[in-house]
């Protein structure tokens, strides 16, 4: 218990370091995406760390599995560096034991695997959907600031506000330059300049957004051109999205565990089959990363960790690969994914078989050698 406790103890510090910068890393990436998507107005600044955080399981059940394979390399590779597996090695802990104990905790890293891939990631990529639709059917006076430019429509319109009121839903001193949408040309495209006194947003019942304008003027200008034409309105209304209803759609991957065992179709069974790989796959590479680990003090301790990097990568681009293809049609769906952990479980025995393959080999050349003397 003893030796348990402390290799346990460093395979945890170490895939904990590993997994918050590899974690670090990657959320940030993603927060820098959706804290675009803010600026340009489809989100709420708001509601950018929500998402982020929703998502955070999902981004979790592919960073872990490398956080404890990494770990694993680091903290035994340091012990083998530092002579302590020689020490443990003549204390009876043989490459076996090893194995042993370090399945322990790669089979309590594949328990909270299944609970983020089974439960927890689709839970949170349903709330992220949700307050993305929100976000979608918003008013719109949430992403603007009063007395400051804001670009929308692919920049195609610039609105600005010299007052905004929330709770009335309300704006005052409006100012907005939009392209001539009925004219797509290239040749030919009119810029139209709208001021008004006050405006508003409405929805209609079918659904369509319109921001409607009161007391002011339209100008209509072709660029390059001197001619223009004026108009004085009393109510003008703008339409801003074809419809208020989001085009988002959950994905087999965001859908619960539940939903996809009810449907049964091919779909849905090769998302069950990705979510259970991202589980049988820990324990395979725990197996791995035991002898990968293994290196001579005058090696380095980084000595194996490119090659083993490698096979990792090509064992999750493996996964990823035939998931496509099944998903495109490719490959029948009754094949699946799940086979392709069997050539990668070979290797994983084979590289523990190896020592005793070669001091079999050695053995068996000492004992010819003698039998020749």
């Amino acid at each position: 218990m003893i030796i348990y406790r402390y290799l346990s103890r460093q395979l945890f510090w170490a895939t904990l370091a590993v997994s918050f910068v590899l974690s670090f890393i990657i959320v940030f990436s993603r927060f820098l995406k959706y804290l675009s998507d803010a600026a340009v107005g489809k989100f709420d600044g708001t509601a950018v760390l929500l998402i982020t955080a929703y998502r955070l399981p999902g981004l979790l059940e592919m960073i872990l599995p490398l956080g404890l394979f990494l770990g694993v390399l680091l903290a035994y590779g340091r012990m083998y560096l530092e002579n302590e597996m020689v020490v443990l090695q003549a204390c009876g802990v043989s490459q076996n034991r090893l194995v042993q104990l370090s399945m322990m905790p790669a089979f309590c890293m594949a328990a909270v695997i299944g609970f983020f891939a089974f439960y927890l990631g689709p839970w949170g990529a349903q709330e992220a959907f949700r307050v993305m639709v929100e976000q979608e059917r918003r008013s719109g006076l949430e992403v603007l600031s009063p007395r400051r430019f804001h670009s929308s429509n692919e920049g195609r319109t610039v609105t600005y506000a010299e007052e905004i009121n929330s709770e009335k839903a309300e704006m005052k001193g409006l100012f907005i330059v939009n392209y001539d949408r009925e004219n797509r040309s290239e040749a030919y495209r009119k810029v139209v300049l709208i001021r008004a006194k006050r405006g508003e947003y409405r929805v209609d019942d079918d659904g369509n957004r319109y921001m409607v304008m009161k007391d002011g003027e339209r100008f209509e200008v072709d660029p390059g051109e001197s001619d223009f034409s004026r108009l004085h309105y009393e109510e003008y209304s703008l339409k801003l999205k074809e419809k208020l209803v989001t085009r988002r759609v959950l994905g087999s991957d965001d859908r619960f565990t539940g939903e996809l065992l009810q449907e049964g179709t091919d779909e849905a069974w090769v998302e069950l089959q990705w979510r259970l790989s991202l589980v049988l796959l820990v324990p395979i590479i725990t197996l791995m990363a035991v002898p990968l680990s293994r290196v001579n003090p005058r090696q380095g301790r980084y000595f194996k960790m490119l090659p083993a990097i490698l096979l990792y990568l090509a064992y999750l681009a493996s996964l990823m690969a035939v998931k496509g293809a099944v998903e495109k049609g490719r490959i029948d769906a009754g094949i699946g994914i799940l086979w392709v952990h069997v050539p990668y479980l070979l290797v994983a025995v084979g590289l523990n078989l190896w020592p005793y393959l070669q001091l079999w080999r050695t053995k068996r050349h000492m004992d010819r050698g003698g039998a020749l003397a």
